[in-house]
């Protein structure tokens, strides 16, 4: 998909923490996107390269575009320092912090426009899900789909799971561009959303985004 096709008409953008999560949505979410009939609704992922600070000045920015609908973020919890948990904090109450961190910077006028969304722990938590197409590209059938990938340790997160697969069938580590964009062009849509909560809320309300904007023509 060449950048510039992502730049016309009207659009969803989508602030990714790094390159990872735009490979994610580029060739995951938007393969489910145009099966769902939503493709006349552009999906623009943009690489925020970790400066997490950048989705402060580009939902303004936006904001001002009248080609697009709404923009979203996708943010790791894993490494997220720019908050402080508490010791006793449960998942709901991390992810929502996130959240709320990155919404109130903004007032009003952003509300049916912004729409914060955390991956737990990561994006790769989506690949253990479905499973199979990691055993696929290591030939390991021995490697299954993992239905509580979200909820894993924090301190063991999904990418360092992968590597040690990869480590341990392969000889080398998870090459998050290399071996990330063929299994995210591999993986199957249906296992991660019904195992993985926080992706089945992130994609609901991208869906439900780009639905109203096709009623409203």
């Amino acid at each position: 998909m060449k950048r510039k096709e992502l730049t016309r008409g009207r659009r969803i953008v989508i602030l990714c923490e790094g390159e990872t999560e735009e490979i994610a949505i580029r060739y995951f979410v938007k393969r489910q996107w145009e099966a769902d009939g939503l493709n006349s609704i552009g999906i623009h992922p943009i690489d925020l390269r970790a400066k997490l600070e950048d989705v402060f000045s580009y939902v303004p920015r936006y904001r001002l575009d009248p080609h697009v609908v709404a923009v979203f973020t996708i943010v790791d919890l894993y490494g997220m320092n720019r908050v402080q948990h508490d010791i006793d904090d449960d998942m709901a109450a991390k992810v929502n912090r996130v959240k709320t961190w990155l919404r109130d910077e903004f007032g009003p006028a952003f509300e049916g426009f912004f729409y914060p969304h955390v991956s737990v722990h990561e994006v790769e938590a989506w690949l253990l899900a479905e499973g199979n197409c990691l055993a696929k590209r290591l030939k390991d059938s021995g490697i299954k789909p993992d239905r509580y990938a979200e909820s894993r340790n924090l301190d063991d997160p999904p990418s360092k799971r992968i590597s040690k697969l990869f480590r341990n069938r392969r000889g080398d580590g998870y090459g998050k561009t290399n071996d990330g964009t063929p299994l995210f062009k591999c993986v199957q849509f249906g296992p991660v959303y019904d195992t993985c909560q926080h992706f089945r809320e992130f994609y609901n309300q991208l869906k439900a985004v780009g639905q109203a904007a096709l009623k409203t023509g």
